[in-house]
């Protein structure tokens, strides 16, 4: 399987240690995962002092060399209108509009993204609609990646991760602690999740009450 991944989501579980669990999880190798140029330039200076900050180096440094053995997305791509139509929608920045259209152009693909506003704008978006169905099933973001690894490694071990992670995320506070429960966290990540369930891979691990 090849991925095309974002920053945000490789830096989130890199700072929870979770990064080679998850690739495991889904049986990827580092070689088939695929980042844009730009990100493969940035990860280490964002993971050093941007928002999403490791501060432990030995994570640091384990980010860094997955970062390493990734290959770069080829910036030359045969659709550009709809790489412009992807960059004109609002909350699509260039980047995940070169990932989506990357998986676009390769079916059996699928793409790992922190970034949860571009895809309710890829849903919500009439235009897009082409896309959309063609990326369904197909996207992993931070929640579902999570409840994967809960699914495969158990709740225990990913909440003492996640309790002692390196970076700072919303969902995961809410999601895991020392007073938390399974319950909570698949509440949690299934609640983050409603919006985008037509696009995800593995929905089926997502509880939503109704």
């Amino acid at each position: 399987m090849i991925l095309f991944a974002d920053n945000d989501i490789l830096m989130k579980l890199a700072g929870c240690d979770l990064l080679i669990p998850f690739c495991d999880a889904i049986q990827l190798e580092n070689q088939d995962c695929y980042l844009t140029s730009t990100a493969r330039r940035a990860i280490p200076s964002q993971a050093k002092k941007g928002k999403n900050k490791l501060t432990n180096p030995d994570l640091y440094q384990k980010l860094v060399e997955f970062v390493n053995r990734t290959k770069a997305i080829t910036d030359a791509v045969p659709q550009h209108e709809i790489l412009d139509e992807l960059s004109s929608a609002s909350n699509i920045d260039p980047g995940e509009a070169q990932l989506i259209l990357s998986a676009y152009n390769n079916p059996s693909s699928k793409i790992a993204t922190g970034d949860r506003r571009c895809l309710v704008s890829l849903l919500n978006t009439s235009s897009l609609k082409e896309i959309t169905d063609n990326l369904s099933q197909r996207v992993y973001t931070l929640e579902i990646a999570m409840l994967i690894l809960i699914e495969k490694l158990g709740y225990e071990t990913v909440n003492e991760k996640v309790i002692q992670r390196c970076v700072d995320d919303t969902v995961l506070r809410m999601a895991f602690g020392e007073s938390r429960s399974v319950d909570n966290a698949i509440a949690c990540l299934s609640s983050y999740s409603s919006e985008v369930i037509p696009l995800l891979s593995d929905s089926h691990l997502i509880k939503i009450n109704n």
